[in-house]
């Protein structure tokens, strides 16, 4: 029987037809702007398993109710690092250990069929245990990446409970923040998303994976957008997305770390306390009904002593490399009319590397 209900199974006995229906529960509550509320905060408390549970007592995961959408710019030089469509065995234990040398946190929207209760997929599951183990955050990418927009309702609604359900049971921890697999979703998805307590999240800025054939491209690609926002005087925080299911933008998450931190040595020696920073969801989170619309000029978010410190200590240990690192802006790229950055001498994706 599908666990999201429907028709007799073929083999169920015959008085299950006579069975009462089970009437579903929606509850009528009248949702603050302020609050965890709603739907979604009394299936919560009543154990609904496609829906918010309590943590494990061992793990220690922030849990977002539900916000306002999260995209566009952020003030300050505020990154959040996402990355889609994994886990994959092949890659993603490298972007792991890349994130842990760096001491970034990163918010994982994981393909929910790759970590459902398989055999196929023990090692998916493992990877979305280790990336929680890690101190990131997982969200739901849907649970096969359709064109949500394409499928009827009751298609894009199993794609977001069921994703929903295998995440739950790989991880033990069910998630509030969703990703349309494309970007693409409509008022129906929205207001459901809401209804279930999830805040939609898209980005600022993404790598030019299928065109950008190697991780410098791809950071130079970054760069450029970062550039494009500051010169047109919006905010230039923001979020940026990548794959963990390409070693090239696995490895791209790297250089870029590595290249901001380069920049602020720059910023330091001038005297500004805004640096780059990579934080956590919470930083951009806003619960619904708070916070005002993007603002229209780049504004100042000064960091924390102690990140300004870690700062200092990075530049003074990678003074010798500082050169070398800076050299990654001597490639030059263009923007193109969809914001992605590509360069001259680097040809189209090998045939059959299509975007996931």
């Amino acid at each position: 029987m599908s666990f999201l209900g429907g028709g007799r199974a073929a083999d169920d006995p015959p008085e299950a037809e006579d069975a009462p229906a089970v009437p579903s529960r929606a509850p009528e509550v009248d949702w603050s702007p302020d609050e965890f509320a709603g739907p979604a905060y009394e299936d919560w408390l009543l154990g609904d398993p496609f829906r918010v549970a309590p943590r494990a007592r061992s793990q220690d995961v922030p849990r977002y109710p539900r916000g306002r959408p999260m995209q566009g710019g952020f003030p300050g030089r505020r990154l959040l690092l996402t990355f889609d469509d994994g886990p994959f065995p092949e890659t993603t234990p490298r972007l792991l250990e890349i994130l842990e040398r760096e001491q970034v946190h990163a918010v994982f929207f994981v393909v929910a069929g790759r970590v459902d209760e398989t055999p196929l997929r023990r090692n998916g599951r493992r990877m979305a245990q280790q990336i929680l183990a890690g101190g990131h955050s997982i969200g739901n990418h849907s649970y096969n990446h359709p064109h949500l927009v394409s499928l009827a309702e009751a298609g894009w609604k199993q794609q977001i409970l069921r994703a929903h359900a295998a995440i739950l049971s790989a991880i033990d921890y069910a998630p509030t923040l969703f990703r349309p697999p494309y970007g693409h979703f409509n008022g129906a998805i929205d207001r459901y998303l809401t209804y279930r307590g999830y805040t939609r999240v898209h980005w600022t800025y993404v790598a030019d994976e299928f065109r950008g054939r190697t991780p410098e491209v791809m950071t130079r690609g970054i760069l450029e957008q970062i550039r494009e926002r500051e010169r047109a005087g919006h905010d230039v925080g923001g979020i940026l997305l990548l794959h963990d299911t390409h070693l090239r933008s696995v490895e791209c998450a790297g250089v870029l770390i590595r290249r901001l931190k380069a920049e602020n040595c720059t910023l330091l020696d001038a005297g500004d306390d805004d640096i780059w920073r990579f934080v956590e969801p919470g930083e951009f989170f806003q619960p619904e009904g708070q916070g005002g619309e993007e603002s229209t000029t780049a504004s100042s978010v000064p960091a924390a002593p102690a990140a300004l410190e870690d700062a200092r200590r990075w530049c003074e240990d990678h003074a010798a490399e500082l050169d070398d690192i800076r050299k990654l802006d001597d490639i030059q790229v263009n923007i193109n009319e969809d914001g992605f950055g590509s360069a001259g001498g680097y040809g189209p994706p090998d045939e059959g590397d299509a975007p996931p």
